[in-house]
């Protein structure tokens, strides 16, 4: 619930919003009108969202994917989802190829003078042998790292690689993550004692997590990969511009698991009254990283879409079609959860009608991007119209790539992923400063509102909208606006 004191008059005005907008319509609008006032008054007067927050993000806190605290979130989730009122709620089980789980990281500069070094390991990467190492750092050109193991390799044996340069930023996020798993692999061969890679992201002295490649766990690591928070990089690598030498005494160790672990997916509906079989699908992911507790990525998401579906089922509104809670795992490693899931329900994908999903950090929402679905432009500008009184919603043919949603525009169906104005999420999220303290109630209990109405009014329409492309259509779609060159080098086209 929200403090009254707090969001009592911003919630009255926009219920009044949504009054005088119906007021303005015709009478043949009106029935849908009423239904998502009826939503949004659910949602925002009565929003158990920051509640489901508060016990995920501080109640069960990181949930690394195939970790014991991932299996608690499931519990959490089934639980919460049946005292919503969800219906045929269940796991569905995926088989994750290897957990891991970080144990520590220490790095101090040792030479040319003592200093602290903040770091943190990337996922499903290796350790030093235990007690540490101390070597030489030797840099890297991240724009060039296929030339640098053509030229370079031998030298690397028993040094520590740091990636400097113009980076990831000036070479391109996209090219500079599908060249740094084969540039991995070869500093692992070359026998270089671990890795320091380049972030794009800000520094104020954080660390970031994260997986060091896209394409899934499969591809592990034994060498040590390592972010550092940029302040820190950015020092050795001035010190290494003026020639000097530096040595860096490195302790981190991480643990693999030797077999095959059950990670899951946590489904529940609200059943359709005349379709139930055409599927509205609404999501977000319920694994996180672990140096914080993932109240914003994807914990916000979580409770935004458990809010909605609150908010529909108290409502006592029946959509025409089913609108089904999907909160997937598995996503931070390269959207497993979701890939498995349409793996798994190859034929319910030509009654899928869309899969929105929320995974964009805590802010509100600002646009429903349609990923190559351009027949649900008017559908859906037309409900942006309806809603406006409580946010100006962008629809245009963008792409908010490599959440859950994609997973699904991969597959031919309409994958739309909200998109957020969350302006400190790329310094926030994958880091220690993922916490609940970061979340406004007020927004979450709007997002929720929003998902509420979208979700609904697209289950709800007289006739169904949008289209699931074909395999053959889905190639050319994704081909003419410029999505298979990431993909291809990121080892995610699927044609």
């Amino acid at each position: 619930m929200i403090p009254r004191n707090r969001a009592g008059n911003w919630i009255l005005v926009l219920l009044l919003c949504c009054v005088s907008s119906a007021q303005a319509r015709s009478t043949s609008d009106d029935d849908e009108l009423e239904s998502l006032s009826r939503l949004a008054g659910r949602a925002l007067l009565h929003s158990r969202a920051y509640r489901f927050l508060g016990e995920l993000a501080d109640g069960i806190g990181p949930r690394l994917t195939g970790s014991s605290e991932e299996a608690k979130a499931f519990e959490w989730a089934l639980r919460t989802m049946e005292a919503i009122g969800l219906t045929k709620v269940h796991k569905e089980p995926w088989q994750l190829a290897h957990s891991w789980r970080r144990i520590s990281a220490r790095a101090e500069l040792v030479s040319p003078f003592h200093l602290e070094l903040s770091i943190t390991s990337l996922g499903w990467t290796g350790s030093t042998r235990k007690g540490g190492i101390e070597a030489e750092v030797l840099a890297v050109d991240s724009d060039s790292l296929t030339d640098e193991v053509k030229k370079n390799a031998s030298q690397w044996s028993g040094k520590i690689l740091i990636l400097a340069g113009r980076g990831a930023q000036h070479l391109g996020q996209v090219d500079y993550l599908s060249k740094l798993p084969p540039f991995l692999e070869a500093a692992q061969t070359a026998k270089a004692l671990a890795v320091i890679v380049e972030d794009p992201r800000p520094g104020t002295m954080l660390p970031h997590t994260g997986p060091p490649s896209f394409s899934g766990v499969n591809a592990l690591f034994t060498i040590p990969v390592l972010d550092m928070a940029a302040e820190h990089r950015k020092q050795i690598v001035r010190l290494l511009d003026r020639g000097q030498k530096v040595r860096v005494n490195l302790d981190v160790q991480n643990l693999l698991s030797r077999t095959p672990v059950e990670s899951a997916n946590i489904v529940g509906e609200v059943p359709g009254s005349e379709h139930p079989e055409q599927i509205v699908i609404l999501g977000a992911h319920l694994d996180s990283w672990d140096l914080g507790t993932g109240a914003l990525d994807d914990g916000f998401g979580i409770a935004a879409v458990l809010g909605a579906a609150d908010a529909i089922i108290a409502s006592g509104l029946k959509p025409r079609r089913t609108v089904r809670v999907v909160l997937f795992s598995g996503e931070e490693q390269g959207m497993l959860g979701s890939r498995a899931y349409v793996r798994s329900h190859q034929s319910e994908i030509p009654n899928l009608v869309c899969a929105l999903a929320l995974d964009w950090g805590h802010g509100p929402i600002t646009g429903m991007p349609l990923a190559g679905h351009t027949e649900m432009s008017l559908p859906l500008k037309r409900f942006a119209e309806e809603v406006a009184g409580l946010a100006t919603l962008k629809i245009d043919n963008s792409y908010l790539s490599y959440t859950d949603a994609y997973a699904f525009t991969l597959a031919g169906v309409p994958g739309i992923a909200f998109l957020q104005n969350s302006h400190d999420y790329s310094l926030f999220g994958h880091s220690a400063a993922d916490t609940l303290d970061k979340v406004d109630p007020e927004i979450l209990a709007r997002d929720a509102a929003l998902a509420a109405q979208a979700a609904f009014w697209i289950a709800n329409q007289p006739t169904r909208v949008g289209k699931v492309f074909d395999a053959l259509e889905t190639a050319r779609v994704l081909t003419q606006d410029k999505q298979r060159p990431s993909l291809e080098a990121l080892g995610l086209w699927p044609f």
